[in-house]
């Protein structure tokens, strides 16, 4: 993995000063690339909010190309990842299992078919929501994705996989995925918020002139376990350049 030093033409567009992500991480999944942490306790596993942009450097062919996630094994997991149909095209998923069942998967009609293009990903979670699709929602671009081919939501309080005692993993998605279906592109600005459900209003905003989502600096809070990764130090491969959390709470991630 390594950092890239100049800024995407899409993180700059307007007339107003905007706000600039320099760097982001390169994945290339021929070396099985990915950052790992556990957390030294559990945070809230039903309120939680990830956000993050990515660009993807292919198109999956044969399989699925994992992202973001955490578990031991596809019987208790939760992942965020694409998934590959016959179009020859992908769409994205939120999907997770507690001891064998499955409890979430929600997935796009939205086709990801542009390797060029950044995109900007948030996926709202908010288990205790009495109407089930408030549960899980999956934002592209700053509108949320409502054509669905897939809409398996969780229980009313359930507690998901994530923010839990589990290794989570940047990259890919749980432990015995470390060196299968890694995610091949760039990320950048990956915001975890412990306890809050948030929409991309606080990550994102439309340009006024071109009418185009860019990023803006988050500004809330994280949680006890939220972290912000921004891959601002790429002096080393370390935990504390490369995979420091830059949100206050010492989350670092361990690049591999």
């Amino acid at each position: 993995m390594s950092s890239l030093g100049s800024p995407s033409p899409f993180f700059l567009a307007g007339k107003k000063k905007a706000y600039v992500v320099e760097r982001s991480l390169r994945f290339n999944d021929g070396d099985n690339p990915y950052l790992n942490k556990t957390f030294s306790g559990a945070g809230n596993t039903k309120i939680f909010t990830i956000s993050f942009w990515f660009k993807m450097g292919l198109i999956p062919s044969s399989a699925s190309m994992n992202i973001i996630g955490s578990g031991a094994n596809n019987q208790n997991d939760f992942m965020i990842g694409f998934s590959f149909d016959n179009s020859r095209s992908t769409y994205i998923h939120a999907l997770a299992r507690n001891s064998g069942s499955t409890v979430v998967h929600v997935s796009t009609n939205r086709r990801f078919r542009d390797p060029s293009a950044w995109y900007h990903a948030v996926i709202s979670v908010d288990t205790t929501q009495s109407t089930s699709s408030d549960r899980i929602k999956i934002y592209i671009n700053g509108s949320q994705e409502t054509s669905l081919s897939n809409s398996t939501y969780p229980s009313q309080n359930t507690d998901l996989r994530f923010n839990s005692a589990n290794a989570h993993y940047i990259g890919t998605t749980r432990d015995d995925q470390t060196s299968t279906n890694n995610f091949d592109g760039y990320m950048a600005e990956i915001n975890f918020v412990d306890g809050l459900p948030y929409d991309p209003s606080y990550f994102g905003e439309t340009d006024s002139t071109t009418g185009q989502w860019n990023p803006k600096k988050y500004t809330g809070s994280y949680g006890t376990n939220g972290f912000y990764l921004n891959f601002s130090d790429n002096s080393a491969t370390t935990a504390t350049t490369l995979g420091k959390d830059s949100s206050g709470n010492g989350n670092n991630f361990t690049p591999n």
